[in-house]
This record gives C-alpha cells, sequence and structure tokens, in this order.
C-alpha cells in the first residue's frame, strides 16, 4: 500500500471515529518544471504537493475545508471546520455523499511512473531541443520567449465513509514553445505545446518546428473583406471551441438556466455530422482516468448523437437532482477545491475523410489556424464573437495568411453549419481533442 493510500485511510478513520457522514480527497503529486530560453536554463523547479479536501454531509447540507497537514489533528480540525461551514448552507436532498459504484472496465494506463525518477539534465536536454528546432527552422525566429518541459507524477485516493474507497497513480509529461518572428520590422508570436504519457513520447523538435511555423506563418497577413464564408477549423481550434462549448452542457448550469442547452433533450441542436462525445476513459488522453474527483468511475458519454441532444454532464449532486445516474464527470483541479463538473475528453466523433477531402470541399473560404476570446462565449445565449487569424482557401488549396478577422454567431448556428469532421483527431494538453472541421456560411467579420 502506497503512502498516500495509508494516509487517507488513516484519514477516513478519523472522519468515522468522529460520527460524521464524510469524504477524503487526497493528492500526493512531484512536479519538476524546466525554462529555458537563449540556450540558458532559466529555472528548474522541483516541488511536492500533498493535501486533503474534506467534505461533510450533514442533513442534506454540505461543507468543504482542505488541509495541507494529513496528521490526524488537522484532519480532525478541516472535518470540524467543514461541519460548521455546512451548518450555513440551505438543506437539499440532491446534497449526497458518492455511493461505491462498480466498474467492470479496465483501468487506463496511468503513464510512466518513473519519469519523476529521471536526472534533471535529461529534462532540461528536452527544454534545449525545443528551443535548438525552433530556430533552426527559419532566421526568422528571433526570440524564444520561453521553451518549458514539466512532468507530473502522483496520485489521487478518495475515501469516504459509505466504503467508497478508489485509488490510483498517473504521470503526465508536458512541453511548451513560445516564440516570436520578425520580418520587415513586422512582429508575430507562435506558440505550441503537447503532452504525452510517457517521456520518450514527448517529441520536443515537433513542438519546436510547430511554434515556429505558427509564428512565421503570420508574417506579412492582410485584412479581409466582411463576408459570409465557409470555415476550416484546425484541430487545436476545434478543440478549444468544444472547450468553450462544454459549460453549456454541464448539468449545473442547465438545472441554474445558465445555459442554451436546457430543455432541448431530445431535440436537434446541430448538424447530422455532429456526434459529440465525453470520455474519461480514451486512450492516451491528458484527463484519461479511471474515476473522478468523487470517486465515481468515468465513461464514455454520448452528449450530441446526430446533431440531437442525447445528454449532459453531471457529479452526484445534478445526477441526484435530474433522476438519472453519475457520468463521472465531477473534476477537481485540486485538493484545495470541491467537485465542479468538467469535461475529462470532449471531441466530435471523427468520420473517415482525410483533411485533404475536407479542404477539397471548399472553393473559396478560410482556414482559421488561431481564435481569440473563446472565455468570451455566452453559455447562455451561445452568443459569440471571436477575433481569429488564418489563411485563404481556394478551390481546396490554403494559401497566404489573413488577419484582423472576427467570427461571429451563436454555438447553435456554429454546430449546425458542421460539414465534416476529418480523421485526423489530435488529443490535446487541454484535455479536449480536435480534428479538422469544416463549418458552412459563417459571419466573417474584416475591412
Amino acid at each position: 500500500m502506497s503512502d498516500a493510500a495509508q494516509l487517507a485511510d488513516q484519514a477516513v478513520s478519523v472522519l468515522s471515529g468522529m460520527k460524521l457522514e464524510a469524504e477524503v480527497y487526497l493528492e500526493d503529486n512531484a512536479i519538476t518544471s524546466v525554462s529555458v530560453s537563449g540556450g540558458r536554463v532559466e529555472s528548474l523547479e522541483m516541488k511536492e504537493e500533498r493535501g486533503a479536501g474534506i467534505r461533510v454531509f450533514d442533513g442534506g447540507r454540505v461543507g468543504f475545508a482542505y488541509t495541507a497537514d494529513l496528521g490526524a489533528g488537522a484532519v480532525r480540525s478541516a472535518a470540524s471546520a467543514a461541519k460548521a461551514f455546512a451548518a450555513h448552507i440551505d438543506p437539499e436532498a440532491s446534497n449526497r455523499i458518492p455511493r461505491p459504484e462498480p466498474s467492470n472496465l479496465p483501468d487506463p494506463e496511468p503513464g510512466d511512473l518513473s519519469v519523476g525518477r529521471l536526472e534533471a539534465y535529461r529534462k532540461t536536454a528536452i527544454a534545449r531541443a525545443m528551443e535548438e528546432a525552433a530556430r533552426a527552422v527559419d532566421p526568422r525566429i528571433t526570440r524564444v520567449r520561453q521553451a518549458r518541459y514539466t512532468d507530473v507524477v502522483g496520485r489521487v485516493e478518495i475515501r469516504n465513509t459509505t466504503g467508497l474507497s478508489r485509488g490510483a497513480p498517473f504521470a503526465r509529461i508536458y512541453g511548451a514553445m513560445e516564440l516570436q518572428a520578425e520580418q520587415n520590422g513586422e512582429l508575430q508570436s507562435g506558440y505550441a505545446s503537447d503532452f504525452a504519457l510517457k517521456f520518450g513520447g514527448l517529441d520536443p523538435f515537433k513542438i519546436g518546428r510547430e511554434a515556429a511555423r505558427r509564428a512565421l506563418a503570420k508574417l506579412g497577413g492582410v485584412r479581409a473583406p466582411t463576408q459570409r464564408a465557409d470555415i476550416v477549423f484546425d484541430p487545436e481550434v476545434t478543440g478549444g471551441l468544444l472547450e468553450a462549448l462544454s459549460p453549456t452542457l454541464s448539468a449545473d448550469s442547465v438545472l441554474k438556466g445558465k445555459s442554451i442547452m436546457a430543455a432541448r433533450l431530445g431535440q436537434r441542436v446541430g448538424a447530422a455530422s455532429v456526434d459529440l462525445v465525453d470520455d474519461g476513459r480514451f486512450p492516451g488522453g491528458n484527463r484519461t482516468f479511471p474515476f473522478d474527483g468523487e470517486g465515481n468511475p468515468t465513461k464514455r458519454v454520448a452528449l450530441i448523437e446526430g446533431g440531437i441532444l442525447r445528454g449532459y454532464l453531471h457529479n452526484v449532486y445534478t445526477a441526484a437532482k435530474m433522476g438519472c445516474p453519475p457520468t463521472g464527470n465531477g473534476f477537481r483541479s485540486s485538493y484545495a477545491g470541491p467537485p465542479r463538473i468538467s469535461t475529462n475528453m470532449i471531441y466530435l466523433v471523427p468520420s473517415a475523410a482525410t483533411r485533404e477531402e475536407i479542404l477539397s470541399r471548399v472553393r473559396k473560404g478560410f482556414w482559421i489556424s488561431e481564435v481569440m476570446g473563446l472565455h468570451t462565449i455566452d453559455p447562455i445565449t451561445g452568443e459569440f464573437s471571436l477575433g481569429a487569424f488564418g489563411h485563404w482557401i481556394e478551390r481546396g488549396a490554403v494559401g497566404g495568411p489573413v488577419t484582423g478577422i472576427g467570427l461571429a454567431g451563436t454555438l447553435l448556428e456554429l454546430l449546425g453549419n458542421v460539414e465534416g469532421v476529418a480523421s485526423d483527431l489530435r488529443l490535446l494538453p487541454s484535455g479536449s481533442a480536435g480534428s479538422t472541421v469544416l463549418v458552412r456560411n459563417l459571419s466573417i467579420s474584416g475591412s
């Protein structure tokens, strides 16, 4: 048994001894981060984070507190504080402690747990390789703001006084690159990132070249006239749009009337080509894990099928409120906060069409490789107005750069105009996944 598992067992024993209906969520993480610029190591950080969040359920009320001290006295104090906080909450029958739910699904791969023991120089070499690869692409790459390598190795343990007991390790490796290109006084930035479950799975040369390519591609951009046009989204942009869409599919938002998807179950919300899924067990996903932040097994959740809304994302509370099972989407970003509803890995189910086949369907339009302002999308109305950068498309061929354009519309319009989802599904560090996607007749603002 790991140290984390022993500590979680000891903590739940304390809670049981206090005669509480309560839960302990424990994290034990080790993080290494290296930043390189100009060939020099700017920072090398190694830290450990360990702590527990305590939820107390008391007559339909729930209170939360956390502690970085896992001794019995500190756990007892945190539990007492959580119980005191719960006294100020209005009781509601749906505030229920999670109950053990068996799963016959095999646990996903945790990742390379030995990465935390690798020598620092090997991790520094990854960051340096990113920078060297970027600079080798073109002399117009004039500045590397940062090449960063990060790995996280940890373990999550959940216990509660009803008998729920879950525990699993994980390891993730990340690389990120930010740089600048210059031509005739024009400066453009480029950013790229990736992740892997194994140390050898992260390709620093690919990250460096991709960041350089993105910066160089922006040089010499021209304005486009205001129009309605066909749009092809880069996989990374698609992933970002899906992440921005995801709050509208949260059952919590639906219950509060803060989602455009409220009261639309069984109705058409997208084109027939739209099959939207969230899958917490997708092989190789960044947030793939056997259970969520409440201990419920993760699973594949069909949200939209053939354009028809089929379901929402649930935690224990919303599932009880709406009379359905939890979907394994009670996500925690840290032991220092209670669970909230979030996606595990949201994506559009790919078709068999290649990216080239998707592009060939566009006589004239835009390839969009970057958008800004996704956080401004209104989940209640679905309205959006986003800054964007991309390239012309002429008869299926990607051409010169276009800058200073905006995309406007609503999420329902966007989903309703999807005509094609390519086969090039890419798993993203943010936790989503994206494919090349064709959307017809969107509003473009320009010159």
